[in-house]
């Protein structure tokens, strides 16, 4: 018992309904006792008779106040869910996190991209449907060395969606850019998109070259439904001359920091700054599928792709576009071999909300290795790999 209260059946005794039926019980008691015992006569089985009368009385209002209270309790709190389930029903994803990230938060008007992280997406949509989340995701690196400083990092994403993405339309984002790299997640407002990042090399400068080598690897395959529901599959293959660059003047309508905007007039970049340094393209998705199919909703996505990356930055990383389980990741590094070491050793390390222990420390890179994680991932989670010569 705590603070005059007791556990009884799940829920808290009053310590008076208590009192009360104890003492009904030993006044029941003592009434017998003096009919019992007491020696014969009309005041005395008087007495004996008010006392079980009134023992029995405060017992049984004891009981009854106590289910009483107990069923009131049940059905409170079966209102306040089914209230709390209504709001939740009744307002959109995006104005309930709002809300609740003022509440922990305090009010800030970076607690949008939190919401949005989060969420995976604006959720203005009452039903969700403007969220982009990945209930399964299963990621695969493979790096083959081309030369002693370069080498191709193939890898491919397998994207299955919670909700079914009304979009038509799947965007790249080439950047050699760090700030760009860290600012397109958070910044792009397409249900559907994909980062590619180039590390630049101030003495052999290869971003054009390897944004033209990655536009010619890409693969898109997707599963999706049609306007009567029904599902289709497309197996991963080359977009052709659906995948189309977009405009420097167009970059606004896929980046809000690259909108004017009143409201958030000190966030808007100016995209001159980055003419060099950043490339976007749009894949018509139902052109993708072919044959006049109409693509209503996108239930499941796979991007390949093949990007020039130089040997000596020592790792190469994913990062989360949206929030995705991962069920695990697979490094083949068998090809990948580093200037001056006939043994090279690799290390992966998740940064996310539960990291994997399974390379904890450094292995060798002459098998190929799964990474389970089984963990969700928001925008700026991911896994790095890392590698070094043996001998260092």
């Amino acid at each position: 018992m705590a603070g005059g209260r007791e556990r009884r059946g799940g829920a808290a005794v009053p310590a008076h309904l208590r009192r009360w039926a104890v003492g009904g019980l030993l006044a029941v008691g003592l009434g017998l006792l003096v009919l019992a015992l007491a020696p014969q006569g009309r005041a005395t089985w008087v007495a004996g008779f008010a006392l079980v009368l009134f023992g029995a009385l405060a017992f049984v209002t004891a009981i009854i106040a106590g289910t009483v209270r107990r069923e009131l309790r049940r059905h409170a709190a079966f209102v306040n869910e089914a209230v709390e389930r209504g709001v939740i029903e009744v307002f959109p994803p995006g104005r309930i996190a709002h809300r609740l990230l003022e509440r922990i938060y305090g009010e800030s008007p970076f607690n949008r991209e939190v919401a949005t992280a989060l969420l995976g997406g604006d959720g203005h949509a009452l039903d969700g449907g403007d969220l982009t989340i990945s209930e399964h995701t299963e990621i695969d690196f493979q790096l083959d060395s081309v030369d002693e400083r370069s080498y191709q990092l193939v890898m491919e994403q397998r994207y299955s969606f919670r909700n079914r993405i009304p979009t038509a339309t799947f965007v790249i984002f080439a950047t050699s850019a760090p700030r760009l790299r860290d600012s397109i997640i958070s910044g792009c407002r397409l249900p559907l998109f994909e980062l590619w990042f180039v590390r630049e090399d101030p003495d052999e400068p290869r971003f054009e070259d390897s944004v033209e080598a990655m536009r010619e690897s890409v693969r898109v395959g997707m599963q999706f439904a049609d306007a009567r529901g029904r599902v289709h599959d497309v197996e991963a293959r080359h977009p052709g001359r659906h995948l189309r660059e977009v405009k420097i003047g167009d970059w606004g309508r896929y980046l809000d920091f690259f909108r004017k905007d009143g409201a958030r007039a000190e966030a808007v970049i100016d995209r001159v700054d980055f003419m060099d340094s950043l490339r976007i393209f749009e894949v018509e998705l139902p052109a993708l599928a072919g044959d006049g199919a109409l693509v209503e909703t996108i239930l499941r996505l796979t991007v390949r792709s093949t990007t020039l990356q130089s040997v000596n930055d020592g790792f190469c990383y994913w990062q989360a576009p949206y929030p995705c389980f991962v069920e695990a990741m697979r490094f083949d590094t068998t090809k990948l071999l580093v200037r001056d070491s006939h043994d090279v050793l690799f290390h992966a390390m998740p940064f996310a909300i539960k990291s994997s222990d399974s390379l904890a420390t450094w292995t060798s890179g002459a098998n190929a290795t799964d990474l389970p994680l089984r963990s969700w991932m928001l925008p700026g989670h991911g896994v790095a790999l890392m590698w070094r010569p043996k001998e260092s």
